[in-house]
């Protein structure tokens, strides 16, 4: 009968929270539940469904004295609820208040029922933990906060350094974006581009993306010309002696427009692009 009481009180705890959600009101706001939530293929609320069904399944087994199933029935959903606030983690720093709860009561039910068996449990679920700490999940942020250009990129890749060294001699300011950053990979995959650099030029909501040493070196040489001739006019105007434009020569060899886009750095074949 004592073991009945927490799945009974967990029970009532996801009922309470499935009805303030069917009424639009959430006992934890969380980023991190929202994002795992929008990872899920069916509706957030069929999750507190499941759990409510197996507190109530965890209570019956109580009362008929089944204590192995219980046990076990027990460990099973821990294991379940780790991989779930795992991967709240891994997405947001921020971890759902409710599944927390959640987690606690699944904890002190499996250590009611065997001490010895919640002992071994803590193995699968830190490895689930560290499984997910070490895997490259993409988290829940903006790479492109603030208008400007923006340029994935990678240190060792010589088309990367070409086209960093063509903006630097026009001064057109830039932010790189490692390509081997989780998110900036994903976003570049989510276009379906598979070389670096890949420039992205961000006004508002507008974006301009160039891919390619060749192309971002000519689509910005024009943007560089065009700028400094009404600098010139403007200088004219003003009876102020004009600067002359010069010309950017690539040094870097290769004949290609990019590297493979990779989460590793790169240093590929200039010739081949590999």
């Amino acid at each position: 009968m004592k073991k009945a009481i927490l799945p009974i009180l967990l029970f009532i705890y996801i009922i309470v929270d499935t009805i303030m959600k069917k009424n639009g009101v959430e006992l934890c706001s969380s980023t991190g539940c929202e994002m795992a939530g929008q990872l899920l293929k069916f509706d957030s609320l069929y999750l507190n469904y499941a759990g409510a069904l197996g507190a109530l399944v965890l209570a019956l087994l109580a009362f008929l004295k089944f204590d192995k199933l219980f046990t076990w029935l027990s460990a099973t959903m821990v294991i379940f609820e780790s991989l779930l606030i795992a991967s709240q983690l891994n997405l947001n720093p921020e971890v759902c208040k409710f599944c927390l709860g959640v987690y606690a009561f699944l904890w002190l039910i499996l250590l009611t029922a065997n001490r010895r068996v919640a002992l071994y449990a803590t193995a699968p679920a830190i490895a689930v933990f560290v499984a997910l700490s070490i895997l490259a999940i993409p988290k829940n942020k903006s790479i492109l906060q603030k208008d400007g250009l923006y340029l994935i990129a990678s240190k060792t890749c010589p088309h990367c350094k070409k086209t960093k060294a063509f903006l630097d001699k026009e001064g057109i300011k830039y932010k790189v974006l490692p390509s081997t950053d989780i998110n900036n990979f994903y976003f570049a995959k989510s276009l379906n581009i598979s070389k670096i650099p890949i420039a992205i030029d961000k006004r508002g909501d507008r974006f301009v993306i160039t891919v390619g040493d060749k192309e971002i070196i000519k689509e910005y040489s024009k943007k560089s010309k065009t700028a400094k001739q009404n600098t010139q006019e403007q200088s004219i105007q003003t009876s102020t002696p004009t600067q002359q434009v010069q010309e950017f020569t690539p040094n870097f060899a290769g004949k290609d427009e990019g590297c493979e886009l990779s989460i590793q750095e790169t240093s590929c074949d200039s010739e081949s692009g590999k």
